[in-house]
């Protein structure tokens, strides 16, 4: 930089600077740099003899929200100096100049679409919809739409509303609500029909972003289409740890940390893309906080999940994401060091181990420090670390033998698991119109939140006020462990046994449940002459 110059302070200064509140009392310059020790006469003022006439200096010893004050202050100096503006040439990222804005959104909107999906949900016992609108990014030439699970995930029809104001037919062809996304397909018949052309958005990279970064997000908040908003990346590896996210009743955000932004996104943003000032698509956007309190999934996770969906997806069967579980739930080591008597940043504590889980046959137990898997090491000291511990956990093949290293006070243990597919909480849904009720499939995970012996029966969800299981007196939560006398144990079994009785139409069906840790029976009580 030439002698004298006063750099950019957009983005990268910015950056650099408030990366320098980490050393109070000390001058930074706008590379972030430290020109003088805390409490040398270089901090007694600012612009004070010792520092660089060559460079601007700050001293740090006050209160951050003084710093940003003037940062603020300053950056708009940096401007009326320099036009609006301009990383430096040694910036990694263009800055949010008017013409660069202009050019992103001109990039970027093309691709970018509207989503009015009718999603199948389940109430007083029966099948219904429930009409939602949201936001979507196309990927590719075949007409594919990258948003969230819970957008599109379940979707029983979507409408997509193009750049050009078109409107198509589409439909769901995978989701994976552990990451929150969902893969749509556009009919492309209709398309090549109506004669529509539009373009996909570019996928880039999460990786390196970095707080204070540029950034859009585009969607359609409330309805609006073609919406494009301007902030910062507030932080690159956000988590709600020890919370455990949910949409619903589904769980989501288990294998990666969030992008914060300060960038505004409100209900109908939610699968639009957040891109970088070069026009790519560096996240989705999946949820607003408020308060400038937004968050996006990374692209590089999504892009994983992509692959996955469209590999297994065909024309009778979803695509989707399989992954691997050894059951154990971990916890960050931070402050627990000294309790356990280890250096710092070694290992993961095990918090918990689901019954009959693969850690639990293996051996582990809870409070047992697991030190790697496959001796790939699994050092989680602060929440942020859990998730790349978690995904990789994830990522081993299913069925697969894997050698578990583990610390028991001061024994070091070797065991070896063998993986088994991950499941959620909640299992397949479906209605049974004669006897007015919906129930789940059992997962083990549900089994192991409600501490049941076994992950065997269905689960009740709603009833239909007036018809027979609601007159027996059945809640949401009964577990059908069998039908006259027929042990239930899955979905499957249970609608094969529905049949049977409806076929004969039975006028008294007796059921065996289970309610918390008690066990009861009710008849069912069914006239067919009122269906």
């Amino acid at each position: 930089m030439p002698k004298h110059a006063k750099p950019s302070l957009l983005p990268q200064a910015v950056h650099n600077l408030l990366c320098g509140i980490a050393v109070p009392g000390c001058v930074l310059d706008w590379e972030g740099e430290a020109l003088a020790e805390p409490n040398s006469s270089a901090s007694a003022g600012f612009g004070s003899a010792g520092a660089s006439p060559s460079r601007w200096s700050l001293p740090v010893p006050w209160a951050v929200p003084q710093l940003l004050t003037i940062t603020l202050l300053l950056c708009g100096q940096a401007l009326a100096a320099h036009g609006p503006g301009g990383s430096s040439e040694s910036s990694p990222f263009p800055a949010a100049t008017p013409q660069a804005v202009v050019d992103v959104t001109a990039k970027i909107f093309p691709a970018v679409v509207r989503l009015d999906v009718a999603q199948e949900i389940y109430a007083e016992g029966k099948r219904t919809v429930q009409r939602g609108i949201g936001s979507g990014v196309i990927i590719d030439d075949d007409g594919r739409i990258l948003t969230n699970f819970h957008v599109a995930g379940r979707a029983a029809e979507i409408f997509v509303t193009l750049y050009s104001k078109e409107r198509v037919r589409a439909k769901l062809i995978g989701d994976d609500h552990w990451t929150d996304l969902a893969v749509v397909q556009m009919n492309m018949d209709e398309i090549k029909d109506k004669k529509i052309t539009f373009r996909h958005g570019e996928l880039g990279e999460s990786r390196n972003l970095i707080p204070g970064q540029d950034v859009m997000a585009v969607g359609t908040p409330f309805g609006l289409a073609r919406t494009m908003t301007l902030g910062v990346v507030s932080n690159n590896e956000r988590t709600f740890y020890p919370e455990r996210m949910r949409i619903d009743e589904y769980e989501t955000g288990e294998f990666s940390n969030w992008i914060q932004m300060d960038t505004p996104i409100n209900p109908g943003n939610s699968g639009g893309p957040l891109v970088d000032m070069t026009g790519k698509v560096v996240g989705i956007n999946t949820r607003g906080g408020g308060q400038n309190l937004n968050f996006a999934i990374p692209i590089d996770l999504a892009k994983e999940v992509i692959d996955k969906i469209l590999a297994t997806a065909s024309a009778d069967h979803k695509g989707h994401v399989d992954r691997s579980d050894l059951g154990v739930d971990l916890k960050p080591m931070q402050d627990l060091e000294t309790f356990f008597s280890v250096d710092i940043d070694k290992g993961v504590l095990v918090n918990s181990v689901d019954r009959n889980s693969p850690a639990a046959k293996a051996g582990a137990r809870p409070q047992d420090l697991l030190l790697m898997v496959n001796d790939q090491h699994t050092n989680v000291r602060f929440p942020e670390e859990l998730a790349p511990v978690r995904k990789m956990i994830s990522d081993l093949p299913i069925g697969s033998e894997v050698s578990l290293t583990l610390q028991r006070g001061k024994e070091i243990l070797h065991l070896t698991a063998k993986t088994q597919k991950l499941q959620g909480a909640v299992g397949e849904e479906r209605e049974f119109k004669t006897w007015g009720l919906s129930v789940r499939d059992m997962t083990r995970t549900y089994a192991n939140e409600a501490q049941l012996d076994d992950a065997t029966g269905v689960v009740v969800t709603t009833l239909s006020p007036g018809y027979p299981a609601a007159k027996a007196e059945l809640q949401p939560g009964d577990v059908i462990r069998a039908v006259n006398g027929n042990r239930v144990e899955d979905l499957e079994a249970f609608d094969k046994l529905y049949k049977q009785s409806t076929d004969k139409k039975q006028k008294a069906v007796l059921l065996q449940i289970q309610r918390g840790r008690g066990r009861q029976s009710a008849v069912l009580k069914v006239n067919y002459a009122e269906e």
